[in-house]
């Protein structure tokens, strides 16, 4: 199933603000995450994955992509090596990645940081500053929002990818509409500020900036989001939906949902419960007090039972989008190409992974369905790891069989729910029409 791409235009708030619109009509979507794009585009003997990823998502009817527009430090394919030194070959290949989303008529949501470690984010700017300073090296992302060598790279970043002409197409990136939007970090917070002030200010401050150098893309702050009266452990992240995102120079709200790794010593039905209530609460904020559009950036699951969930999730977001509630569209979480492999246990394939990649993810279920191993080394009575590896061995051809089977019915959903997302937009053209 091929749905017809977007037109070219940016994607704009609607006049109440509350949904997003793309040339005058209304722009509901369904997307995927895949964060790597980037570092693989940047080399050239990997780029076949990232047109392969670009090709799945039109084909299933995706209109936007999430990813990464980072990668700092001593990371493979660096984007931003040093403070202020860019690897002009790295940049080329998210240069690589607009041009062809471009071309299939993507739409591309770019996160600028990370509050986590991996590619650099936020602890690297970090490490930069304590180095520059002379003082003891800290890992502690939660420094970031007050230290000001942290803000100042930070924000010379922002200038130079906002005013960067992409190589392929001679647009610049702040001119570009295959670019939803700006992400200002994924998943943001600052542990243990109990008052969320300093988060807020950084918020403020650099969501201003940004929309001085580029008025044309909608920003969002890229967070989870947090709310307190939650059974996750909020009450010290220095977080707060409502109030992060009423600041004037953001433009839309986003939630992240993981019930299978927020509540871990509860069953599935009672996590399931709570992704519900999770989406509706935040529909709420948006629609009643924010009356800006939310995005779910990002959800996923396990795979037993994924299609059933991702099939809910769905559901719920289209009920809110045809009841005029401000939600606007969905990201699961991942896509990849085939030859990349599933390394976090969540990753949705619209074509079959090479028998390399199927080799790996099944070591990956094996090492994955291990029980703890910090046991008693005392204790006879618990079979050996080497009983546990050979028996789980023995057991790899039906763990494949079962994540093929899987991931065909999650893909199925997937692609009905986009089907559903253009037929909304079709409906919503027609009645500008009229």
């Amino acid at each position: 199933m091929e749905c017809p791409a977007p037109a070219g235009g940016f994607v704009q708030l609607s006049p109440d603000r509350r949904r997003f619109e793309l040339d005058g009509s209304p722009f509901f979507f369904t997307g995927c995450n895949s964060y790597y794009l980037m570092t693989r585009a940047a080399d050239p003997g990997l780029q076949q994955q990232v047109l392969e990823v670009l090709d799945d998502a039109k084909a299933a009817g995706l209109t936007v992509i999430r990813t990464w527009a980072f990668n700092d430090g001593p990371e493979w394919n660096a984007l931003q090596p040093a403070p202020g030194q860019f690897e002009e070959r790295v940049f080329v290949g998210l240069d690589f990645v607009l041009a062809e989303a471009a071309r299939r008529g993507l739409k591309v949501l770019l996160a600028l940081t990370n509050y986590w470690t991996p590619f650099g984010g936020m602890t690297q700017y970090v490490k930069w500053s304590c180095e520059r300073r002379g003082v003891p090296i800290t890992d502690k992302a939660q420094a970031f929002y007050a230290d000001r060598h942290c803000q100042d790279i930070f924000k010379n970043f922002l200038v130079t990818i906002t005013s960067r002409t992409n190589t392929f197409t001679g647009v610049p990136y702040r001119d570009d509409p295959t670019i939803l939007g700006w992400s200002l970090a994924n998943e943001p917070r600052c542990e243990g500020d109990y008052s969320g002030s300093s988060l807020q200010d950084w918020i403020d401050s650099t969501a201003e900036f940004l929309k001085s150098l580029d008025s044309n893309h909608l920003i969002t702050v890229g967070s989870e989001d947090l709310l307190p009266d939650n059974p996750y452990d909020t009450m010290n992240q220095g977080c707060d939906f409502l109030r992060n995102h009423q600041s004037p120079s953001i433009d839309f709200a986003t939630i992240h949902l993981w019930p299978d790794s927020w509540l871990t010593n509860v069953d599935d039905e009672r996590r399931v419960q709570f992704a519900r209530r999770w989406i509706n609460c935040h529909v709420d904020v948006c629609t009643q007090l924010l009356r800006k559009p939310l995005v779910l950036a990002e959800f996923g699951w396990k795979l037993d039972g994924r299609a059933a969930y991702y099939d809910k999730v769905f559901e719920q977001v289209v009920s809110h989008a045809k009841a005029g509630h401000a939600v606007t569209g969905s990201c699961f979480w991942m896509t990849a190409s085939s030859a990349y492999p599933d390394y976090d246990g969540m990753t949705v394939y619209f074509r079959p992974p090479t028998p390399e990649v199927e080799s790996q993810n099944a070591e990956l279920m094996v090492k994955n369905a291990q029980p703890d191993q910090q046991q008693c080394a005392a204790d006879s009575l618990q079979p050996s790891l080497g009983d546990l590896q050979s028996k789980l061995q023995g057991q790899i051809s039906s763990l494949l069989d079962h994540a093929r089977h899987n991931n065909k019915s999650v893909v199925e959903v997937i692609r009905h729910n986009a089907k559903t997302m253009h037929e909304l937009n079709k409906q919503g053209k027609e009645c500008k029409v009229m």
